[in-house]
Formats: C-alpha cells, sequence, structure tokens
C-alpha cells in the first residue's frame, strides 16, 4: 500500500534538503555517507529547486510503487485470491477512514510549518493527536456497520482484526501527517526512507504470515510494518529535524485564518479521497473477491501515474509559498515536465500491461489489462486536473479547487456504478478517463481562469504569429506541390502504377481492359453549391474519363433542378430511399450501369488520376473495393492543437493508415470505389446507420465493407495513397466542441457496427490505432517542441476518451430493431435533420 499512501493524502513531496546546499567540503574531509548521497544526488538532478524537488518526487513514488508491487506479487503468491481481494478491500478502506479522520492536516503543516517558527513542534503534535483520535472513532464506528455498507468485510468483527484495524487507521493518519512534517521542514531523504522501512518491513511480516498461514496475514504486516516506520521517522522528525529547521527559520508568522483554509482543503479532499477508495469496495460487493483482487493489482500499477502527478504537485506547493511571485511561471514549468515525465510512463504501461500483470498470475493479464491501459491513458489529464488543484491551494482559492473534486467523485462514483454490471473491472476504467477527460478539457480551453498572472494569461503557447506563419506556409508548400503535380501531368504521359504483388496484373489476371467506372456525387444543400461545381469539374477533368457520373440530391428540391439545369452529360437523380446518405448512395448504387461505383464526397475534388489510380487496382479480380488518399483542404487553417492523427474527424486521412497500397479493413467515405456486383450482393448501405437523430453517427461505409469481406474471405479492399482527393474542410469543424461531438459519434457508431456483426473485426484498426498510432503521437506532441505540443497531446487523450465514451453508452444502450444487412431497418428515423443528410464528413478509422 505504500504506493498509493501519498497518493490518498500526505503526498510524498520531496523539497531541497538543506544540507545539500552551500560549497562543497574542502579537500580531504571526510565525509558521512548520508552526505555522500546528498551530494551525488545535488549532482546527478537539476539545480533549479523546482524540478529538482519535482524529479525526486517522481522517483520517490516509483520506489514505493516498486516496492508496493512486490508486496502484493508475493501476496498472490502465498495467499488465495479472495484473501487478497478482500486485503486490499479492507486496507483501502483503512485509508479512506483516516482521510476522512486525518483531516487533510497534512497539507496544513506543508502549507504552514514553513512559517511556524518556534511553534513548530507544538503545531505538528497538535496535528497528529487531532488526526489520531479522530481516526480512531471513525474506524469504530465504521465496524458498527460493516454487516450493512460493507458485508465483504465481515472478517474485520473478529476482536483482534477488528483492534488491528482500528489501530492501523489511527497509526496511517499520523503516518500521512509525518510526511507533511518532513516535507515542510525540508527532510526528503526521510521520506523516502520510511517508504522503504515500510515497504521491506512489511515484506518480511507478510511471509511470516504465510509460514503461519494467518488469514490476517496480508494485514497484520502491514500494521506491523506501519509501527516500525512511524517509530523511526519521528524520532528523526522530532529530535533533529524540528530544532534544525527552528534553529534556521525567520521569525515565526501567524497564518491568516488557517482554520477556515483546513476546513474548506478538508472538504474538498473527503471527495476526492472517496473518489481513490471507494471503487475497490465497489468491485467487491457487486462482483465478488475474485474480481476485486484483479481490479486491486490493476488498480496499484495505473494509479502510479496519478501519483506521480499529485507528488510532482507538492514540490510547486512548496515553492510557491516560498516564492508567490512565480508561480504561474512555476506552473507552467512543472505542466511541461510532467507530462514528458509521465507521457513515457503511460506509453510503456499502455503497451506492456499484460506483460505487467502477467508477474502476478495469467488470470491477472487476461481480467485487468484492459482496466490498466484505460487508467495509464487517463493519467494524462489527471496531470491538467491536479494542476489546477494545486495553483488554486497554492493561491487559497479553494472554491474552485473544492468544486473540481466534487465533480471528480460524483462522476467517478457515478460512472463506475453504471458500467460495472455491464462491462464488469473494465468499467471503472472507463469512468476514470471519461471523468478526466471531461475536467481536463475545459480546464485547458479556459486557462487564463485559473492560470494567470493579474488579468495577463499564461504563455503556454504565445507564438501565435510563428504558428499562423508555419501554418500558412504549410499551405503554400502544398499548393505548390499540387500545382506542379497536376503541370507534370499535363506535360508528359502518365506512367502506368507499378503492380503490387497480388493486386495489379497478379498470377491469372491476364491483360484486360480497365473495367468502366459510375462516380455517385451525393448533395442536399444550396449552401455547397460552388463545392459541388468543383466535385463535378474534377470529374470531367480526369486523364482516364469517368463512364458515367451521377448526382444524388437528398431531398433537395430547388438544388435538384438547379444541378439538372447546370450540369449537362450528369445524371441528376432524387434519392429514392430514407433521406441521409446512406439512401443517396443506394439510389446511385441502384442507378449505376458501370463495372465499377465509385463514392467522392460532395465537398471534396479529385485529382487528376484519380480515376487511373483507381481503376488500374480492379485488374485484379480479387480486389472488390479501392479506397485512396482524402488530404484536408483546411479553409481557415489546420488548428495548432488539431492531431493529425484524428484527421478522420474531418472525414479525412489520419496519419497512421499505410503510406504505400496495402490492404485496409475499410474506406474514408470521402473517397472510395467497389465492384458494383458487390455492392449490390451485399445488401449496399444500411439506412440505420449514418446520421440518426441529431448526433452524426457513422460508419455505414466500415459496416458495409465488413459485409463485403465475411461475404469473400479472399476479398481485398485496398488502399491506394496515389488515388489522391481533396476535401474541404470549412471553419465550422475547426472548434473543440465539434472535435469532442464527433469523436462521441463516432464511437456511437462503432457500438452499432460491433453490435450488428463480430466485435473482434469491428474493432480491429482501432485497437492497432490505441496500440501504436495514439502512443506515438503522443510523444511526438510532448517532444517536438513545436507550439500548442501539450494542447495536442491533450486533443490525443481527450479524443480518446470521448470516443470510448460514445461506444460504452453505445453498447449500453438498448439497440434498436433492425435486421441483417436490410436497408430500410426498423427504428431509423422518417427524416434526419437538414445537417445530417448525404454529404457528410464520413469516414471514421480505416
Amino acid at each position: 500500500m505504500t504506493e498509493l499512501r501519498a497518493a490518498f493524502h500526505g503526498r510524498a513531496s520531496l523539497v531541497a534538503d538543506p544540507t545539500t546546499e552551500g560549497d562543497p567540503p574542502p579537500p580531504g574531509a571526510r565525509r558521512s555517507l548520508g552526505a555522500a548521497v546528498r551530494s551525488g544526488v545535488t549532482a546527478l538532478f537539476p539545480r533549479d529547486p523546482l524540478l529538482r524537488n519535482g524529479h525526486l518526487l517522481a522517483i520517490s513514488s516509483l520506489v514505493s510503487a516498486a516496492l508496493g508491487s512486490i508486496f502484493w506479487l508475493l501476496a498472490t503468491h502465498w495467499y488465495d485470491d479472495d484473501v487478497v481481494g478482500v486485503s486490499y478491500s479492507a486496507l483501502s478502506m483503512t485509508l479512506l477512514l483516516a482521510s476522512i479522520g486525518q483531516l487533510n492536516l497534512s497539507d496544513f503543516l506543508v502549507r504552514f510549518v514553513p512559517s511556524a517558527g518556534h511553534h513548530t513542534r507544538r503545531l505538528i503534535l497538535l496535528c497528529y493527536a487531532v488526526s489520531a483520535v479522530v481516526s480512531a472513532l471513525v474506524a469504530m464506528a465504521f465496524l458498527l456497520l460493516v454487516p450493512v455498507v460493507a458485508p465483504g468485510l465481515g472478517f474485520l468483527l473478529t476482536p483482534v482484526t477488528a483492534t488491528c484495524f482500528v489501530a492501523a487507521t489511527a497509526g496511517y493518519a499520523v503516518f500521512v501527517m509525518q510526511d507533511g512534517a518532513l516535507t515542510a521542514v525540508r527532510r526528503p531523504g526521510w521520506v523516502v526512507g520510511e517508504n522503504v522501512i515500510f515497504a521491506c518491513v512489511k515484506i518480511g511480516l507478510l511471509g511470516m504470515g504465510a509460514a503461519l498461514a494467518l488469514f490476517s496475514g496480508i494485514l497484520l504486516s502491514w500494521v506491523g510494518a506501519l509501527a516500525v516506520s512511524l517509530v523511526v521517522a519521528n524520532f528523526v522528525l522530532l529530535r533533529r529535524a524540528v530544532p534544525e529547521h527552528v534553529r534556521v527559520s525567520k521569525e515565526a508568522e501567524r497564518p491568516d485564518q488557517p482554520l477556515r483554509y483546513a476546513a474548506a482543503d478538508y472538504f474538498g479532499s473527503l471527495f476526492r479521497m472517496a473518489a481513490y477508495t471507494v471503487p475497490p469496495l465497489m468491485v467487491l460487493n457487486n462482483l465478488g473477491a475474485d474480481q476485486s483482487a484483479y481490479f486491486s493489482l490493476a488498480w496499484i500499477v495505473g494509479y502510479t501515474l496519478y501519483l506521480v502527478a499529485r507528488n510532482l504537485g507538492s514540490s510547486l506547493v512548496v515553492e510557491a509559498v516560498r516564492s508567490p511571485e512565480r508561480l504561474v511561471e512555476h506552473a507552467v514549468r512543472m505542466l511541461r515536465h510532467t507530462g514528458l515525465l509521465l507521457g513515457a510512463g503511460i506509453v510503456f504501461v499502455a503497451a506492456l500491461a499484460p506483460q505487467i500483470l502477467h508477474f502476478f498470475g495469467p488470470e491477472y493479464a487476461e481480467h485487468g489489462s484492459t482496466l490498466l491501459r484505460l487508467l495509464a491513458l487517463s493519467a494524462l489529464p489527471n496531470i491538467l486536473v491536479s494542476m489546477a488543484i494545486d495553483v488554486w491551494r497554492a493561491r487559497r482559492r479553494l472554491r474552485w479547487a473544492v468544486g473540481v473534486q466534487i465533480v471528480m467523485c460524483v462522476m467517478v462514483l457515478g460512472l463506475t456504478k453504471t458500467l460495472l454490471p455491464t462491462l464488469g473491472i473494465t468499467g471503472a476504467g472507463v469512468a476514470w478517463l471519461v471523468t478526466m477527460c471531461l475536467l481536463a478539457a475545459p480546464l485547458l480551453i479556459w486557462r487564463s481562469r485559473w492560470l494567470t498572472t493579474g488579468s495577463q494569461e499564461v504563455p503556454v503557447n504565445t507564438d501565435t504569429e510563428t504558428e499562423t506563419a508555419a501554418d500558412t506556409s504549410t499551405a503554400a508548400a502544398t499548393a505548390a506541390a499540387d500545382t506542379s503535380t497536376a503541370a507534370a501531368t499535363a506535360a508528359e504521359p502518365e506512367p502506368e502504377p507499378e503492380p503490387e504483388p497480388g493486386t495489379a496484373n497478379g498470377p491469372g489476371s491476364g491483360s484486360r481492359p480497365a473495367p468502366t467506372l459510375t462516380v455517385v456525387v451525393c448533395a442536399y444543400t444550396l449552401d455547397r453549391w460552388d463545392d459541388v461545381r468543383a466535385a463535378i469539374g474534377s470529374l470531367r477533368a480526369q486523364r482516364i474519363p469517368v463512364t458515367e457520373t451521377v448526382l444524388v440530391v437528398d431531398h433537395c428540391r430547388e438544388l435538384y433542378e438547379r444541378s439538372s439545369a447546370a450540369f449537362p452529360g450528369v445524371r441528376v437523380l432524387e434519392n429514392s430511399e430514407r433521406q441521409g446518405l446512406s439512401g443517396a448512395r443506394n439510389t446511385g448504387v441502384a442507378a449505376a450501369r458501370c463495372e465499377v461505383v465509385a463514392f467522392l464526397d460532395d465537398d471534396a475534388a479529385a485529382d487528376p488520376d484519380w480515376s487511373a489510380r483507381l481503376l488500374a487496382r480492379y485488374a485484379d479480380r480479387a480486389v472488390m473495393g479501392v479506397g485512396g488518399l482524402v488530404r484536408p483542404w483546411w479553409v481557415t487553417r489546420r488548428p495548432v492543437w488539431f492531431p493529425r492523427e484524428f484527421d478522420w474527424v474531418v472525414g479525412c486521412s489520419y496519419r497512421g493508415l499505410p503510406e504505400q497500397t496495402a490492404p485496409v479493413r475499410n474506406f474514408i467515405g470521402a473517397n472510395m470505389s467497389f465492384r458494383l456486383s458487390e455492392v449490390i450482393a451485399a445488401g449496399g448501405f444500411r439506412n440505420d446507420l449514418g446520421r440518426v437523430g441529431k448526433r452524426p453517427l457513422g460508419c455505414e461505409e466500415t459496416e458495409l465493407c465488413l459485409r463485403i469481406a465475411a461475404r469473400s474471405p479472399d476479398a481485398v479492399l485496398l488502399h491506394e495513397p496515389a488515388a489522391a482527393v481533396r476535401h474541404r474542410v470549412p471553419e465550422a469543424r475547426t472548434t473543440w466542441a465539434y472535435f469532442v461531438a464527433r469523436c462521441y459519434a463516432e464511437g456511437l457508431s462503432k457500438a452499432h457496427v460491433a453490435r450488428l456483426g463480430s466485435t473482434r473485426a469491428a474493432l480491429s484498426s482501432e485497437r492497432a490505432y490505441l496500440r501504436s498510432t495514439v502512443p506515438r503521437a503522443f510523444v511526438r506532441a510532448l517532444t517536438s517542441g513545436r507550439p500548442g505540443g501539450l494542447r495536442t497531446a491533450s486533443a490525443l487523450v481527450g479524443g480518446v476518451g470521448v470516443t470510448v465514451a460514445g461506444y460504452v453508452v453505445g453498447r449500453v444502450r438498448r439497440p434498436a430493431p433492425a435486421s441483417g444487412g436490410d436497408r430500410s431497418a426498423a427504428g431509423t428515423p422518417a427524416a434526419a435533420p437538414a445537417a445530417g443528410r448525404a454529404g457528410g464528413t464520413g469516414g471514421g478509422l480505416a
């Protein structure tokens, strides 16, 4: 439990030990072992106290977590799963009750002991006494309520275990206090030392309990180690550290309204601690002891990342007390360093979750890997949430800090209770990820409300002109490249695409003429008239002419009449099916007369060699569909925070798709083609996908591709990057609000697709995307040095979190009645809003 101890209250804060500062000893002078260690630490870490203390805090957390993991690793091998589960739940309750009883006075000591002067000893002992008495009373009250509130902990009601439980709760409250006191008097080495003593003693006692076959061996070992650590640490604190602190302190300052500060800080901390400690009990009572064990071990590992962020925040609070005028500067620097430090940890834990949990046993890896990955991802937005709370504490603006902690508690516990019956222990991970993302997003967007110097916003990303210039130059370079490509195309004949193995002119394909091509463009509003004209114009400019162009107008009579007059040679049809993009596409499929049918969005324009590149790949009979690259054309400019890995949000190809010709699961809807016979045989696009009601649901292309692949296991759906189109991205799609809404809708859509067929097939690309593409993008955003890197990293995690939330909601909802590939599936609204008709963004992950 060491790795959780500091997170629950007294953060194991490390600050500069005054004995490490100053001039080096004279040559030849003998130094003690402690002095040598301190000297080595000083040389190893930055001299800046903020960063040095922050780095030491992180190391303290990791050491505590490693030793605690060894403790629980041995516990899982020496004790039954049921014993591990109930013991962890009992210790979690000890932490919660101690958090209630110690009144958050540890943070009070961190805040006020540095200026207490000769009142330091009295202040520390008074806080010890109050917290120990209150914690013991709270523990005894809980034991009386065990049969009602936590029947799974009934073993605590025996005399021996009840006594140990009360003593552990009171002792733990003091244990938390001594961390705060050691931090306040600048003795960081002993914060680490007490953690090591605590861990080593409890491991030894754990083995003795297992040898004696004690059911309560885990709990007894924890209590015994706690007692030893308390004696040693407080001897150092009261006999050495406090006198030294009094000697070097300035004249004592009387704190302003300390009781009011302590009461408000304590009130907020109760909700935060409940969010940390109640979920294990919810798992135990809802899912049983076995699932509680799986949850507990994953939580211990994943929460290490939360612990690091919380401890790093302690360094910020300490420096804020010493130099309040530099709070904003220190906060921004700490945000960046925390992001870099935790980024590597998040990627490591998310990628190796099964291997990490396998150390505890194969069943832990089987049941807890997804939970651990979700907890790791949630640690990134938690950086911002934790930092904001620390800034508010340093400034004594506790109203906001309390409010955020209340919202956190309500959301985590509410979502966990809702999702546990459906998703099992994974539901708790989803609850944390969704909660942290929803809290961090407004803190990032409105950071000027809390991270400011006076009325001036903090310069998290101040180089706006540089960003604009960079984006402008990028757009100019892209335009120049497009122009030169077009000129080269017109000046000399286009070489035939080189055949890929098994794709073009492969074995058995022979030499055949290119198949004929029908291109379907779906439109629904006159607001895009210029875009529709550009789309039709690009088809007329193809190097290999399009055999047939079909423009389907989705229930807009005025657009139909205008298009019929403006586009001679184009078959202009009205949507004969239910309103929406799927119905419009099905109308185009029904009217098509060629061997291949392609789909181009009404706000996209095809490159001159688009049709040639698509058709060349159909020389291989195994190829049933070909999709191409969709380049975004930003009407204004790409937002500096918008990750290229999320370009699917605006219906474009995203970083992570193959850069060479390769098979894929599905295509981006703005640029795709199929053999007409395959689309007809598969039943066309489902009308219960695409936009439904007011939410922009999609994935109709994904679902069709899955059905085509299911009909013919040897079928190939080929991604051809050379067959490119340009997709217009209006300013309305560059906002945070659109980004979040589109991610949520994607999750809902994927849930619907997974319900209709195989979940494994429906989410195959998404698993690879989360394992590889997003972690690499996260590291790139934090290490590139580009302005907006922190916001890009936040957008990555926020986008994943909101998409997962949409997926969970979609799976929990009662599905609308529908059958197979029926294009007029029941439960679909008769008419979606105009904004949700043909011409949507399309795509999702390919």
